[in-house]
């Protein structure tokens, strides 16, 4: 179902609660995908459409056929996502976010990153992400615990 955008920054910045193993999210994962598809958006957290859950979907572009005028997606579920490894600081010149339509920031991010997540399966998984895929789900871990990206704004030294 697709849902409304939360667009309170107070309740945004209220971390979210872990998704325990088992714990029926099925309804999360549908409102998401349908959610985020509709929005035309690269990822969404629960938070933004009102659910205090530590989840994610992404939906990151990965090839763009010219002569079907098509873009592929490499789509996955992130539940209790956290980075544990981080390397590369950069300025992000115009980070955005569903929730602040129209608002573009100066952020810091990473070029790499490891994070650990269950998939919508619950299988721990570990993966190393690097560029548009890193900075997409640094984002999504930052508003799973709570964050948004006006927290993250770059600072000159």
């Amino acid at each position: 179902m697709i849902k409304a955008i939360v667009t309170n920054i107070v309740e945004l910045r209220k971390p979210c609660l872990a998704v325990e193993k088992g714990e029926n999210v099925a309804q999360i994962l549908v409102d998401l995908h349908d959610t985020l598809l509709n929005k035309k958006g690269l990822a969404l957290s629960a938070n933004q459409i009102g659910y205090n859950k530590k989840i994610s979907f992404i939906r990151m572009p990965t090839k763009y056929n010219k002569e079907t005028k098509e873009t592929e997606y490499k789509e996955f579920y992130l539940i209790n996502a956290k980075i544990i490894e981080k390397e590369n600081p950069i300025k992000v010149k115009d980070e955005q976010c569903l929730s602040f339509s129209g608002v573009s920031v100066i952020t810091k991010r990473y070029i790499f990153v490891v994070i650990t997540y269950l998939n919508e399966k619950f299988e721990e998984q570990t993966a190393m992400m690097q560029d548009l895929e890193a900075l997409i789900c640094q984002h999504e871990c930052d508003h799973q615990n709570g964050i948004v990206l006006f927290d993250r704004k770059w600072k000159a030294k």
